[in-house]
């Protein structure tokens, strides 16, 4: 085979594996997401947690409670009848008998939204939230199991557990009629979702769960794989770089239609209010990663361009290279030629360590993602100084980037 068959062979793979990675980059940025905020307990607990200091959460939860209390007491009846028993007009009695009624309604609600904003009820919503968690990652398994239930077509939550509380914080408060009340099952549930595509995602589920927090690391790779087969690296580089922008953006965009859906679903709800807010806190974690994303990308994007051949990246390239090997012409000759035979393999080191700490340490974020670059900027200046002071010719593939030598 020959030389030229080759190259066009590795030209070939690295296109089809850049393409390949491309496609599902925004797959991964969400599977990742799915895995650190629902798979990870700590994580789904500290995401969902500040929730119920949100003011429209609550004046959610507390609406839902009250209205699951105050179903099972015919307030006007009891009031109309309590008027009943010391006024004999009916009229009189009709027309005092909604707002009253009314009034012990809204009393009941003022209370729960008292308990709901309260510490004690913080305990129970952290409790909840874990139970739930459990029970959700084993609806996923295929064997349902705690206060997350399929009924019929759709997916529910039980809040009994809440209901209690709500109940005793009544009674404790002259409610005395909150003791008597019993709740049935299908009023202490709450829909979360239709469960038609459930069997869809248990097999996503059972597929993706043992690679879900290696998505990262494996985008990183196939990205790498493709760069290490091209035949011009730094345009290959350039062109991941775009890619992530690329990619970062068209998921940004999907998240804020698919959050317009969202919202609009849960509209005509006692939810409405709590939607927008429930949304930004519950995909933190995957908004900041495309955050990250996108920068990233911008920093890739520029290494690429730094590292091809245009004239204004090979006049600053040279320049630059100059004045690094300048700063090290005090180097003894012996290191310098050390370092110098080694270059390549420590640059790849050196790209690959800051990889693997990006794609495997805690939650991506901008702020991460800038020092990272900066440092892997810093390590790359050092050794660039430690090469010693050969020329570099103008149209050359650079040196100094990591990973884009031919």
């Amino acid at each position: 085979m020959s030389n030229g068959k080759r190259w066009g062979i590795r030209a070939i793979a690295s296109l089809l594996i850049f393409i390949f990675t491309v496609i599902v980059t925004p797959v991964a940025l969400i599977g990742h997401w799915g895995h650190e905020t629902v798979i990870d307990s700590s994580q789904y607990l500290e995401t969902v947690g500040p929730l119920v200091n949100d003011p429209a959460v609550q004046d959610a939860v507390s609406k839902v409670i009250s209205d699951a209390v105050v179903k099972q007491v015919d307030t006007s009846a009891l009031v109309g009848d309590f008027l009943g028993g010391f006024i004999q007009n009916p009229a009189i009695t009709d027309k005092l008998t909604d707002p009253i009624a009314a009034g012990i309604n809204n009393l009941v609600y003022e209370l729960v939204h008292t308990f709901v904003a309260s510490k004690e009820f913080a305990k129970i919503w952290y409790t909840t939230n874990e139970v739930a968690q459990a029970s959700l990652i084993a609806l996923l398994e295929a064997r349902p199991n705690g206060p997350i239930q399929v009924q019929g077509d759709k997916i529910v939550l039980d809040i009994s557990s809440m209901l209690t509380a709500v109940q005793a914080t009544l009674v404790n408060n002259g409610f005395d009629l909150a003791s008597k009340i019993t709740i049935p099952p299908s009023d202490a549930q709450v829909v979360l979702a239709q469960s038609a595509a459930i069997s869809q995602l248990q097999l996503v589920y059972r597929l993706s769960a043992p690679v879900l927090q290696w998505f990262p690391l494996l985008i990183a790779i196939l990205f790498g794989l493709s760069i290490a087969l091209a035949r011009n690296r730094s345009r290959t580089v350039l062109a991941v770089g775009i890619a992530l922008i690329a990619c970062g953006g068209a998921t940004r965009v999907l998240m804020n239609g698919a959050e317009t859906v969202f919202v609009k679903q849960l509209s005509d709800t006692v939810f409405a209010d709590a939607a927008s807010s429930f949304w930004g806190t519950f995909f933190s974690y995957l908004l900041s990663g495309l955050v990250a994303v996108l920068v990233l990308g911008v920093i890739i994007g520029f290494g690429g361009w730094f590292a091809g051949v245009s004239r204004p990246a090979t006049s600053m390239r040279t320049a630059v290279v100059r004045g690094l090997h300048s700063l090290g012409s005090g180097v003894p000759a012996g290191v310098r030629r050390s370092f110098r035979s080694y270059a390549p393999v420590l640059r790849w080191v050196i790209a690959i360590v800051m990889v693997l700490i990006l794609t495997l340490g805690s939650a991506m974020s901008m702020e991460r993602v800038i020092w990272l670059s900066l440092l892997t900027a810093g390590l790359l200046t050092v050794l660039e100084i430690l090469i010693g002071p050969d020329r570099v010719e103008a149209v050359e593939e650079p040196a100094v980037v990591a990973g884009v030598t031919s």
